[in-house]
């Protein structure tokens, strides 16, 4: 069970999937006892770190559409948002770009190692 969910879960999570998956009820004080005598404990996730060293305005894009998402050409406005996901070591960045002539959406990805 540990090693089907890649060791992400600790004590109480696992004793839920063995209930959930498998039909075996286990109480999770049992299977804290398993998981020591094997050496198995769940991967922690890093917390995130946020960087508030720079001024707010040094990190706000100046507002050029004033709210009036219409164009009346294509290619005259693009609007894009990033997002980023952290899988296992590394952090995928998502961004979706959209034309607000006729709201047609480009989707590119771009997977660098940020640490």
């Amino acid at each position: 069970m540990y090693h089907r969910y890649e060791g992400k879960y600790g004590y109480r999570q696992l004793q839920l999937f063995l209930w959930q998956d498998d039909g075996v009820w286990m109480n999770h004080k049992k299977v804290l006892r398993l998981m020591q005598k094997l050496g198995l404990q769940a991967s922690i996730r890093r917390k995130r770190r946020f960087n508030m060293k720079d001024k707010v305005a040094e990190r706000v894009a100046e507002n050029l559409l004033k709210r009036d998402f219409t164009a009346d050409k294509p290619n005259q406005k693009w609007v894009t948002d990033v997002t980023q996901y952290r899988v296992g070591e590394r952090w995928l960045y998502l961004s979706a770009v959209k034309d607000l002539f006729n709201t047609y959406d480009f989707i590119t990805e771009d997977d660098h190692s940020v640490n």
